[in-house]
């Protein structure tokens, strides 16, 4: 019997990548993008449904009687509602550690861009600033080292152990903690500690808002924070407020609670500063990170109909 698949937003990966292949009778659909009221009808016949960010729940899977396998592209599975997964029979299998790297070094990116200010310094080589001095450089910024900075990583799990290694190669102090079970009180005392935050967490109900005014605020005044993560892991507004108000140095994000944002989103409020780095959602798109997903995806489907399921969440 042909398995019916569906990929729901296969534009969240360029086309030149190279498809392994599956292993077993099936069709594949591709869709491009799918809006909430195109997934019921896109869904119904299934077997299988690859997604990445398109929100499954109760009233969307109910009608996907067929449905055996989804097969996400990433590894948050918060899109997806677990609970009625399981009541139904339903597995799913995420991606794992394809992305390590590229995340972690896209951290690092941001890191630099605000501790060595390169984007102040690039501005003020286009305004003319740097042509007028009398001197060969610029100092009219402060510019700082990683070396021997502290940094905070707050998750245990694959690109938080790589972000650590390519701290320790700066000789960077290095400190974790762990989000799950995590008390107030402990992640006050760690954040006080730190010149440098960095998340690599999932977002849930336990992380949701975890660093939001008051932990802006007990954070040191020249530390920066960078999130890789998941946007809502860091309350937006607040985090638009300490940087308007000075409470932090700075502040490297990757990840929003909408994306793509509306035009009204606050960080567009501080987009300009210096101090500010935003880049839409791309640590983990680095062309090796790419390929190593879609390989991963298809091994993840094959696996599973071969009888040896792997990287299920349920």
């Amino acid at each position: 019997m042909k398995k019916n698949i569906v990929f729901l937003d296969s534009s969240t990966f360029p086309n030149h990548l190279k498809f392994s292949k599956v292993k077993f009778p099936h069709t594949w659909k591709n869709y491009k993008t799918t809006s909430p009221d195109e997934v019921i009808n896109r869904i119904k016949n299934a077997h299988i449904i690859v997604n990445n960010k398109v929100d499954l729940g109760p009233n969307e899977l109910i009608h996907a009687k067929k449905l055996e396998l989804i097969a996400l592209t990433a590894t948050g599975t918060n899109i997806i509602d677990l609970e009625y997964c399981f009541k139904n029979n339903i597995k799913v299998c995420n991606l794992r550690n394809y992305a390590s790297t590229t995340v972690a070094e896209h951290a690092f990116a941001l890191m630099l861009i605000i501790m060595r200010q390169i984007k102040g310094l690039e501005e003020d080589i286009e305004s003319g600033l740097w042509q007028k001095q009398k001197i060969f450089t610029m100092v009219n910024r402060r510019v700082f080292n990683l070396y021997n900075k502290k940094i905070g990583i707050i998750g245990k799990g694959s690109i938080g152990k790589q972000v650590a290694k390519l701290a320790r190669a700066f000789s960077m102090q290095v400190e974790f903690i762990s989000a799950q079970n995590l008390k107030k009180v402990q992640l006050h005392k760690f954040l006080k500690k730190q010149d440098i935050i960095t998340l690599h967490c999932p977002l849930n109900k336990d992380t949701k808002d975890l660093i939001a005014s008051k932990e802006l605020t007990i954070m040191k005044k020249s530390a920066v924070i960078i999130n890789t993560a998941r946007g809502g892991i860091i309350n937006e507004l607040a985090l638009v407020n300490a940087i308007k108000k000075k409470t932090i140095a700075g502040a490297g994000i990757d990840v929003t609670t909408a994306e793509p944002p509306k035009k009204n989103h606050p960080y567009y409020q501080i987009i300009k500063n210096s101090n500010f780095v935003w880049t839409p959602h791309t640590a983990w798109a680095s062309e090796e990170a790419l390929q190593a997903s879609m390989d991963q995806l298809i091994l993840n489907i094959n696996e599973f109909y071969l009888g040896k399921p792997r990287n299920l969440v349920i």
